[in-house]
């Protein structure tokens, strides 16, 4: 690792995504980075003037989450910006810049001098249709050092449906909702999206809990995790049930889950457990567990983090 500069590893302001941001300026500021999140001032002026301010101050700005038109923030940005920015992308944020890309609106500055990261490999396979080269830097996700608590007694399937209009086009809740009456024995869960928010009526076997806050007792109530979804980043909920020795069905590939999607294909891949289930040989998913602890424990993806933001301190 590179040894920091006198004084300190350097200012990095973080904006973007609230969630990711505030973790990961609390995370570099641990290692000694003088590390601040500033969420997004919206219309305030003087929110807006201690974003730039910081912007002035600071020696790499990172941006989790970015947009990729002209005369975005962001292309302001980096038209009066000499000094590193950092745009880490993370899903969606790659679906929208793709379709400014196919309406010729996209900004080759920002394409051209920021530096570019992507929170899982197919996202940066997506960027490069837009021109845009970026490498795939996991983002940190905090994962339990604890050993994994038993399988429940009563096969469980957690189904994540998010609650903003906006996060839900990317959901397959056809499919979802489809499959408590495939396997009516099973019992679903549906986080974070409360049941009023959902077409009715429901299966009966399809509990919607809305919002919990202690997702670790959720998750020893759960056999499986399904995440269907038609655009996706590197999902944290998939790598805490992982670690968790929980299964995993996704729409996307990832070491240690079953990459399924449509009904047909994702009952099939809860079928096969199911049946290893009732048989009583489904163990806990330790290959998973070790295969993402290998990616993602012992803070990994933070300190190759820490490494690339060393080396792009000015010296």
């Amino acid at each position: 690792m590179t040894a920091p500069p006198p004084g300190g590893r350097g200012r990095v302001l973080v904006l973007g995504l609230p969630y990711f941001g505030r973790r990961l300026a609390a995370d570099l500021a641990g290692l000694g980075w003088k590390a601040r999140y500033l969420p997004h001032p919206g219309r305030s002026l003087p929110g807006w003037a201690r974003v730039a301010a910081a912007v002035a101050r600071a020696d790499i700005v990172y941006l989790i989450g970015s947009r990729l038109d002209r005369g975005s923030p962001q292309d302001r940005l980096l038209r009066i910006r000499r000094r590193p920015v950092v745009i880490h992308w993370v899903g969606t944020d790659v679906q929208i810049a793709l379709e400014e890309h196919r309406r010729r609106n996209a900004s080759a500055r920002i394409a051209e001098r920021a530096i570019h990261w992507a929170d899982a490999p197919w996202l940066a396979e997506e960027l490069r249709l837009a021109g845009i080269r970026a490498e795939y830097v996991p983002l940190p996700i905090p994962l339990p050092a604890a050993d994994p608590p038993p399988l429940p007694e009563q096969f469980t399937v957690l189904l994540y449906y998010p609650v903003d209009a906006f996060d839900r086009e990317v959901f397959d809740i056809d499919t979802m909702l489809r499959l408590p009456p495939a396997f009516p024995a099973v019992r679903f869960l549906m986080i974070p999206s409360p049941p009023e928010t959902l077409p009715a009526p429901l299966p009966p076997n399809l509990e919607a809990r809305g919002w919990v806050d202690d997702m670790d007792a959720l998750y020893r109530e759960v056999t499986v995790l399904v995440r269907l979804t038609t655009h996706d980043g590197q999902s944290f909920m998939a790598a805490e049930a992982l670690a968790r020795g929980r299964y995993l069905i996704w729409t996307h590939p990832m070491p240690g889950g079953i990459q399924a999607a449509g009904f047909e294909a994702v009952s099939a891949a809860l079928r096969r457990l199911l049946e290893r289930h009732e048989a009583g040989t489904l163990p806990l998913n330790l290959d998973g567990r070790r295969q993402v602890l290998e990616r993602f424990g012992g803070g990994a993806p933070l300190r190759d983090i820490d490494e690339r933001l060393q080396v792009l301190l000015p010296r």
